[in-house]
C-alpha cells in the first residue's frame, strides 16, 4: 500500500526540475542532472518528457490543475473567462473578498503554487529566459484573463461604463502581487497583507462599480474605508 502512495517517476522528475530550476536556472539544468537527482537513467527521463521545455510545460500544467482545484473549492472557475464570468455576476462584496483571500492563501501556501511563484521571483533576476516564461504565467496571463472578465462586467453594467478592461485588471491585480511579496517579509507581515488585501478588494469595488447614491452605496464605501484604516494602523 505504501508504494501506491509513493510519487511516480514522472512527479519525482517534476519535483527535481522545480528544485533544479530554482537553484541552477534554466540554462544550468540538464536532463542528465534530473536523471541523477531522481536516480534513473537519462533515457528514462525521455520516456516521460521529450525535452526540457516539455518538463517546464508539465510543471505549468500541474500548477494549472491545482489552481483549478482551488477555484472549484471557492465556487469559481479558471477554465476560461467565459466560464469564469457567471460566478462574478451579482457577487456581493464579502463573497468577492473571500474568493480573493482563497486564491491569495493558495498562492502563498499551496506547495505546488508557492514553489512555482518563488521560482519566478528568483529567476527573473538570475535567469532571464526562465523569468520570461514564468512572467507570462504569473503576470501576463492573469491580467489578460481578468481583463476579459472585467470587459464582461462592464458590458452588462456591473462595472462603470467607459472603464478600460486591461487598465481595470491592472488596477485590481497589481496591488495583489505587491501584497504577496509583503506577506513573505517576516513577523506579522502576512496578517497585515491579508488586511490590506481585504481593504483593496472593498476599495476596488467601491471605485469601479456604478455609483449608488443611496444608503447602501454609502455603506459600501464606508466599510472599505474602515477596513483600510484598520489595515494601516501601526
Amino acid at each position: 500500500m505504501a508504494n501506491d502512495r509513493s510519487p511516480s517517476t514522472r512527479d519525482r522528475l517534476l519535483d527535481a526540475a522545480l528544485e533544479r530550476f530554482s537553484r541552477d536556472g534554466w540554462g544550468g539544468t540538464s536532463i542528465r542532472d534530473l536523471a541523477r537527482d531522481v536516480g534513473v537513467r537519462e533515457g528514462s527521463v525521455y520516456k516521460h518528457f521529450a525535452s526540457k521545455q516539455a518538463i517546464f510545460d508539465a510543471l505549468v500544467d500541474r500548477a494549472d490543475a491545482r489552481m483549478a482545484e482551488v477555484a472549484a473549492s471557492l465556487g469559481v472557475s479558471v477554465d476560461s473567462p467565459d466560464a469564469a464570468l457567471p460566478a462574478y455576476l451579482g457577487i456581493d462584496e464579502d463573497r468577492l473578498v473571500a474568493v480573493a483571500e482563497g486564491f491569495f492563501d493558495a498562492v502563498l501556501h499551496d506547495p505546488e503554487l508557492a514553489a512555482l511563484r518563488r521560482l519566478f521571483i528568483v529567476s527573473q533576476y538570475r535567469d532571464p529566459e526562465l523569468g520570461r516564461r514564468l512572467r507570462h504565467y504569473w503576470i501576463e496571463q492573469p491580467i489578460a484573463f481578468q481583463a476579459e472578465i472585467f470587459a464582461g462586467l462592464i458590458r452588462v453594467g456591473e462595472f462603470r461604463s467607459g472603464l478600460d478592461p486591461q487598465a481595470t485588471a491592472l488596477a485590481f491585480f497589481g496591488p495583489i502581487l505587491t501584497l504577496l511579496q509583503l506577506a513573505e517579509s517576516g513577523d506579522d507581515a502576512e496578517e497585515r497583507a491579508r488586511a490590506l488585501l481585504r481593504a483593496h478588494v472593498r476599495h476596488f469595488g467601491a471605485t469601479h462599480r456604478p455609483q449608488m447614491p443611496d444608503a447602501a452605496g454609502s455603506a459600501v464605501s464606508d466599510q472599505a474605508a474602515q477596513t483600510l484604516d484598520e489595515a494601516t494602523e501601526p
